[in-house]
C-alpha cells in the first residue's frame, strides 16, 4: 500500500494524487513573496537563432536567480527561497534588446511574442509557488514552538535548480524543485518543459512519436531489471501499479527532457516508488528512439 504523505509534494507536468492538488493551491512551485528579492542572472550559452528567425535577431535564454528570506520580529530566520528561472529574450545582432514597443517589423514582433509565451508560462508557475503560504506556515510553526518553549533550529525552504539544452528548433529545461515545510525530511520534485522555437509553443514527448509502445516496453524492461538488481520483484521495489504508471509516460505523467545525446524519462520520489527508493530516472539514446519518431519528432530533434 502506498503511504499517506503528511507533507504534500509539488510538481509540474506529472500525474499527481489529491494531496498534490491541494498543495499546488497553497504551497506550490515558485516565487511570489513579500521578502526582498535579490535578482541575479546567469547566461547559459550562446545559442543558435531559431530556424526561420530573421538574420538580424538572436534568441537567448538565461537562468535568472531569485532568492530571499523571511524573518520573525525578533530576527529569527523562518523561511527562504532560491530559484533559477528560465527567461527568454530577443536581441538584435548589435546587442540591442527587442521588445513589443521597439519591434521594427512583423518578424521581430513575432519573435517577441514567442518569447512572451515562453516567459508567461514560468511567470504563472512562479505565482503558483506562493512563497507567502510557506512563510505563513513557518511563522505559525515558530509561534507555537516559542509558546511551548521549544527550540527553533531550522527554517522552511523552497528552491529550484534548472538546466537547459537549446538548439535552433527547441529548448528542453530540466528542473529539480525541493522544499522543506517541517517534518522528517525535505522533498524533491523533478520538472521538465519542452518548447518549440519554430511554433512558439510547449510540447510534450508523446507528440514526437509514431510508436510510443516501443518506449513503453523498454521502460517496463528497465524497471524489471532495476528491481532484479536489488533481488526484488518490481511490484515490491516500485508501487504495485508501476506498470500502469509507466504506460502513461507519454501523456505528461512523467518528466521527459532532452539533451544532445539522450531522452530522459524521470519520476520524482513517491511517483513510482517510495521516498527511500529515490528518483527513478530512465535514459534512452537519441539514436535508439529515432526509428519510433513521427515526422514532427524527427524534424524537431534533427
Amino acid at each position: 500500500m502506498k503511504p499517506e504523505i503528511s507533507q504534500p509534494i509539488p510538481v509540474s507536468g506529472t500525474r499527481r494524487p489529491l494531496w498534490f492538488i491541494v498543495f499546488v493551491l497553497s504551497l506550490s512551485l515558485l516565487l511570489l513573496t513579500s521578502c526582498a528579492l535579490l535578482p541575479a542572472h546567469t547566461t547559459v550559452s550562446e545559442p543558435p537563432p531559431p530556424a526561420g528567425f530573421p538574420d538580424n535577431l538572436t534568441c537567448e535564454i538565461e537562468l535568472e536567480s531569485d532568492n530571499g528570506a523571511s524573518r520573525s520580529d525578533d530576527g529569527v530566520m523562518l523561511a527562504a527561497f532560491n530559484y533559477q528561472i528560465p527567461v527568454m529574450r530577443i536581441y538584435r545582432r548589435n546587442g540591442a534588446p527587442v521588445t513589443a514597443e521597439s519591434a521594427a517589423s512583423a518578424e521581430e514582433l513575432n519573435a517577441v511574442n514567442m518569447a512572451d509565451t515562453f516567459n508567461r508560462a514560468f511567470e504563472e508557475w512562479e505565482q503558483q509557488a506562493d512563497f507567502l503560504a510557506l512563510e505563513a506556515l513557518a511563522r505559525q510553526d515558530y509561534a507555537l514552538r516559542k509558546q511551548d518553549n521549544l527550540e527553533w533550529n531550522y527554517h522552511y525552504e523552497q528552491g529550484l535548480e534548472s538546466s537547459l539544452y537549446q538548439t535552433n528548433r527547441f529548448v528542453s529545461i530540466a528542473g529539480r524543485f525541493y522544499y522543506y515545510a517541517g517534518g522528517a525530511h525535505p522533498n524533491t520534485v523533478l520538472l521538465g518543459w519542452n518548447y518549440d522555437l519554430e511554433k512558439g509553443e510547449f510540447f510534450y514527448a508523446g507528440q514526437l512519436f509514431e510508436n510510443t509502445e516501443a518506449v513503453t516496453e523498454e521502460l517496463l524492461r528497465m524497471a524489471r531489471e532495476r528491481a532484479a538488481e536489488r533481488n526484488m520483484a518490481p511490484e515490491e521495489f516500485f508501487w504495485e501499479d508501476y506498470a500502469d504508471i509507466l504506460r502513461e509516460w507519454n501523456e505528461n505523467s512523467a518528466v521527459v527532457t532532452f539533451d544532445e545525446s539522450y531522452m530522459t524519462i524521470s519520476f520524482s520520489p513517491y511517483d513510482l516508488a517510495s521516498y527511500a527508493a529515490g528518483e527513478q530516472v530512465f535514459t534512452f539514446s537519441r539514436a535508439w528512439i529515432a526509428p519510433y519518431l513521427n515526422q514532427y519528432g524527427a524534424h524537431i530533434l534533427s
